[in-house]
């Protein structure tokens, strides 16, 4: 390939390095400078646009500046510790191979031969990973997202002139769901370095024709990655290899024996059903790169003394709310949102981003409990499953629960705007004029706890207020009601124990103060139900 042909790829500029087994290696020095934990907080903070009187503005408007939140990134320890691991794999893979030097070509010639010996990769029993690790954990955690936000920092190709070949840094390979074969791997790796070189055509030059042995693919594959000096081997969705009808093991097998013999890292993404997929020993590869990678468990949570991981995230997603009414973080509705999240970063993001879409075409334009209890039930039923299991540590469960993906952000919103698009039109029509408009604004305040009598005398006197609609007529009444429906006497407290309840458990409206009736202080926790839907039913 001639350099003209590909003006758009990044120039190779050689960097001195400091570590002394990096130096005079061109294949390092040409990658970007490492950067120190500053720097990297820098590279992964990702934050919405965002101003405090774009909550003026129209729901379309304000909904397109919520769906922001799909790319909302906090940057804690686990990301930085996968920064320098990914570094350090990649730098460390490249020691000892130069291009065009000697050892480079003793690869070619081994490979060569056992193209013509039609020889796979010595599969030795037990054998070790020397440069390889994982990345284990939750679905949702951002696990890819973040490996994709670390590499996007370094040229995808490299030329150098001076050598004449193209390095690929990084090749990000996803095994397919219906698992994996060596064929398979095979063309996975033809086709990705064809995307990155135009000119090159090796899907076409090596996996035409069915009847390619499974090692001779995997032969051509590794001289690619040799000649290409590929550093770091991503291979994602690692656990879709449960799917697979032949072998697993064996092909486990081959790609740590192939990264062996190139000198090429890998680094296997999973979820937890990866777990016993990944059975190889990578102890010596957290010795060889002086650290490895910890499971990616959900969030975990402190308290207001203690603070941890979730609530350095949740502290800064609080921020961005475009409701009119913005509602400060307390402790009852970011333990809400974790009872419902579990502290999974996905759900929990989209949860808060759907709650504000809700109370947008709700006209609350606030975040309460109750809301938060109700989008998560309704709009999160899907993985309603998954966060039960992760809620009770039910390592079996979460393992059945892998393949249920989380509702695309964007498709979640849209399906909250069309729910109310037709709401909004009905509850309009039902005007004080209307036969129906006592019987609705009735049945709607018999629904929060009145009583038959007393809700209808309400819903005729309110028609003295001039309501809009119905469903302004149902907050008139609320809001002009002296007091809410009775409630029980409750024994003197004295003689009752002290209950903590969960969140948005409705037994914590019975513990009141003063004169403060149960529905007014169901009111005050946020757990009235959401009027424009008993309008609705």
């Amino acid at each position: 390939m001639e350099t003209s042909r590909h003006p758009e790829f990044y120039r190779a500029s050689y960097i001195e390095q400091r570590i002394p087994q990096y130096q005079g290696n061109p294949l390092i020095e040409a990658l970007p400078p490492s950067l120190d934990d500053e720097g990297l907080l820098e590279e992964l903070f990702i934050m919405p646009e965002f101003a405090p009187e774009q909550r003026n503005w129209h729901i379309h408007e304000r909904v397109q500046m919520v769906a922001q939140l799909a790319n909302f990134m906090v940057p804690l320890p686990r990301h930085l510790q996968l920064a320098h691991c990914l570094d350090a794999l990649m730098r460390q893979g490249y020691i000892g191979r130069i291009p065009r030097s000697a050892a480079s070509h003793r690869v070619f010639a081994k490979l060569h031969e056992q193209y013509l010996q039609k020889a796979s990769f010595p599969a030795k029993s037990g054998i070790t990973a020397q440069l390889s690790s994982s990345l284990i954990g939750l679905s949702g955690m951002g696990k890819t997202t973040t490996i994709k936000r670390l590499l996007s920092r370094i040229p995808e190709v490299i030329h150098h002139p001076d050598y004449g070949i193209y390095q690929i840094p990084y090749l990000h390979i996803e095994t397919p769901y219906d698992g994996a074969s060596v064929k398979g791997l095979a063309h996975s790796i033809f086709r990705k370095v064809d995307l990155l070189l135009p000119e090159a055509a090796y899907t076409k030059e090596y996996g035409k024709g069915g009847r390619t042995g499974a090692e001779t693919l995997m032969n051509h594959a590794a001289r690619i990655l040799h000649m290409h000096c590929v550093g770091l081997l991503v291979v994602d969705e690692i656990q879709n290899l449960e799917n697979s009808p032949k072998s697993r093991q064996a092909l486990m097998t081959l790609l740590v024996s192939a990264s062996n013999e190139l000198g090429v890292p890998i680094l296997f993404i999973g979820t937890n059903k990866a777990r016993h997929i990944l059975s190889l020993d990578f102890r010596q590869a957290r010795r060889s790169i002086g650290q490895g990678l910890n499971y990616w468990d959900r969030l975990q949570k402190g308290d207001e003394a203690h603070p941890n991981e979730w609530e350095d995230f949740v502290s800064i997603l609080w921020r961005f709310q475009w409701v009119r009414h913005p509602v400060a973080e307390s402790t009852f509705l970011t333990d809400l949102l974790y009872q419902y999240s579990q502290g999974i970063v996905d759900i929990a993001i989209k949860l808060f981003a759907a709650c504000q879409v809700r109370a947008m075409h709700d006209d609350s334009e606030t975040i309460t409990g109750q809301l938060i209890t109700d989008v998560a039930q309704r709009e999160l039923a899907m993985v309603a499953p998954m966060i039960n299991a992760v809620r009770r540590d039910d390592v079996n469960a979460l393992q059945a629960y892998d393949d249920i993906a989380p509702l695309n952000l964007e498709y979640l919103l849209m399906k909250i705007e069309h729910s109310y698009a037709g709401r909004k039109t009905r509850g309009s029509a039902i005007r004080p004029d209307n036969e129906l408009f006592v019987p609705t604004v009735a049945a709607s305040l018999e629904a929060v706890g009145f009583e038959s009598e007393v809700a209808t005398t309400m819903a005729e006197n309110v028609v003295l207020a001039k309501p809009a609609n119905a469903l302004d007529g149902v907050k008139k009444a609320l809001a002009g009601a002296t007091s809410g429906p009775k409630a029980k006497k409750l024994k003197s407290k004295k003689s009752q124990p002290s209950v903590t309840y969960p969140p948005g458990d409705y037994r914590n409206a019975l513990q009141t103060t003063g004169n403060e009736t149960v529905f007014q202080r169901l009111g005050s926790l946020g757990l009235l139900p959401d009027l424009d839907r008993v309008l609705d039913q």
